[in-house]
């Protein structure tokens, strides 16, 4: 047997990586919260949330991802009220985690096709941040989601270092992002 030496470009290099992932919301959102290292340059807000870890290192990354779901209010008009959730098996359910270090840039869609049979239209929303597109399939989830989310903005300002500095909550109706 023959050992074969790492380089130290090959220590920084992953041997594969995600480059998208699509997570579809539909029904009711519950999460859990849990803050690690409140007050220090390490803080953690970590937000589990179905099959999905949600780690915000800065106020900055939690009030920017909750920006980005709550632009997408102009399109949920065209959704359904509350889409029922498919059966799954606790197996069946994906796993990802997601780390948010800063602010992300973001787009919004309002989306639909023809059913197969051509007889109805299904319409859900799109909200692309880079690597990652959530499908908002009902009004359900989306204003579900905004509760979690503010509830992640409001703990990241009061337990990261940089939270004075982005206090303000992208979803009152005075709100201007920051350039």
């Amino acid at each position: 047997m023959s050992k074969t030496p790492i380089t130290k470009a090959q220590l920084g290099m992953p041997a594969a990586v995600i480059s998208h992932t699509v997570i579809r919301l539909r029904g009711t959102q519950t999460a859990d919260l849990t803050v690690l290292h409140a007050g220090t340059a390490s803080v953690r807000v970590n937000l589990l949330w179905g099959g999905i870890l949600w780690a915000f290192r800065t106020a900055e990354a939690a009030q920017g991802v909750l920006e980005a779901v709550s632009t997408a209010r102009a399109t949920v008009m065209y959704l359904p009220a509350d889409a029922a959730p498919a059966p799954q098996d606790p197996y069946d359910r994906p796993t990802i985690a997601i780390e948010w270090s800063r602010r992300p840039s973001f787009a919004v869609t309002a989306r639909s096709t023809l059913t197969a049979d051509r007889r109805r239209t299904v319409y859900w929303t799109d909200i692309f941040l880079g690597p990652l597109t959530i499908q908002m399939v009902d009004r359900a989830a989306f204003h579900s989601t905004i509760e979690v989310l503010q509830l992640a903005h409001n703990v990241a300002v009061a337990v990261c270092p940089d939270g004075p500095h982005f206090a303000t909550n992208p979803t009152d109706d005075d709100y201007r992002p920051a350039l």
